[in-house]
């Protein structure tokens, strides 16, 4: 895998099928437990390696699934409380 941008295709039990936004249309599986927050399928994430760990972050202005929107809303709201 190497750093970039993804779009998240489908989630399974424990791994996302991740789709790069690039015109070379690489895909990988990721842990969904290594995700910084919580992902749904459509979600378009940024990847990179930051030592021996890879980081992940939503983008939100990319993310077309409304529930994306909500969830990452909502935690926020609770985070400020």
């Amino acid at each position: 895998m190497k750093p970039g941008v993804y779009v998240v295709e489908v989630i399974d039990k424990r791994t996302a099928l991740l789709k790069a936004l690039d015109e070379e249309n690489e895909q990988y599986t990721f842990p969904v437990n290594e995700f910084t927050h919580e992902v749904s399928a459509g979600d378009t994430v940024e990847i990179w390696l930051e030592g021996t760990h890879w980081r992940t972050r939503y983008l939100e202005k990319e993310t077309k699934s409304v529930q994306s929107h909500l969830k990452d809303f909502k935690n926020r709201i609770f985070e400020e409380d």
